[in-house]
C-alpha cells in the first residue's frame, strides 16, 4: 500500500490552513469596507428623523389650538373631538352638527362649526405645507326609498364634497390641497350591537354618523 510522507502531509496541512485564514482574511476585510459608514447616508438619515419630528411637532401644537377653539366654542364642545393618529389629525363632526337628517346641504349650524376651524386649519396647511383629507360616513339604516340619495354611499360622498367645497371657496384653501371621500356604513367607528337584536345600538349609530377632516403630511398617506 502506498503512504504519504510525513513531510507531505504535514505540507498539504499547512497549504489548507493557509487558505483558510487568507479566506478569513478576506471575509473581515469585506466586513469592515461594509461597516464604514457612508457620510451623506447617515446626514440623510439624520434629517429624516428630525423632519418627521419636526412635523409631529407641528401637529401636536395644531391639535393644542384646536382643542382650545372648541373648548370655547360651546356650540362645538361635546360634538367635535380632535385625535392625533399615526397619519395625522382627525377632527371628527357627529353629523347631526352639520347635515339635517338625509340631506348634503350643510346647516347654518355646520357653516359655524367649519368656520370656526377653518381658519386654522388653513393657515396650518398653507404655512406647514400639508393636506386635508374629508371623509363622509353615516351609519348602517338604509335610506327610504324616495330619499334625495340612491344609497349612503352617495350620501356620504355628498356631505364630504359640501365640506370641501366649503373649504375651497369660503375658507380659500388650496384645492390642490384637499380630497374628499365617502365611505357610507363601511367604516364604522362604534361596533357596539344588541345582544338580542344583533343590530348596533342607537348610541353605535350615532357615533358612525360623522364627518371627519384628516390633516396629515403628504409623505404620510
Amino acid at each position: 500500500m502506498y503512504s504519504v510522507p510525513r513531510k507531505v502531509q504535514e505540507k498539504h496541512w499547512q497549504v489548507s490552513y493557509i487558505d483558510l485564514l487568507t479566506a478569513m482574511l478576506a471575509a473581515f476585510t469585506l466586513l469592515l469596507a461594509l461597516s464604514v459608514p457612508d457620510q451623506s447616508k447617515l446626514d440623510s438619515l439624520a434629517s429624516s428623523v428630525s423632519d418627521a419630528a419636526k412635523k409631529q411637532q407641528n401637529l401636536g401644537t395644531l391639535s393644542k389650538d384646536l382643542k382650545q377653539v372648541i373648548d370655547n366654542n360651546a356650540a362645538l364642545k361635546g360634538q367635535v373631538s380632535v385625535v392625533m393618529t399615526d397619519q395625522g389629525i382627525e377632527l371628527r363632526f357627529g353629523s347631526n352638527l352639520l347635515f339635517p337628517p338625509g340631506q348634503a346641504r350643510l346647516s347654518p349650524g355646520g357653516y359655524d362649526a367649519i368656520f370656526s376651524v377653518g381658519r386654522i386649519l388653513g393657515y396650518f396647511v398653507k404655512a406647514r405645507d400639508a393636506y386635508i383629507a374629508v371623509e363622509g360616513h353615516t351609519d348602517d339604516t338604509p335610506l327610504r326609498a324616495n330619499a334625495e340619495f340612491k344609497s349612503n354611499w352617495e350620501l356620504s360622498s355628498s356631505r364630504a364634497l359640501e365640506v370641501l367645497h366649503y373649504l375651497q371657496d369660503t375658507v380659500q384653501i388650496e384645492g390642490k390641497r384637499l380630497s374628499a371621500t365617502g365611505y357610507g356604513d363601511a367604516r364604522p367607528q362604534n361596533k357596539q350591537r344588541d345582544p338580542v337584536t344583533g343590530q348596533f345600538t342607537e348610541q353605535a349609530r350615532n357615533d358612525n354618523r360623522r364627518v371627519v377632516i384628516r390633516i396629515y403630511y403628504h409623505s404620510q398617506v
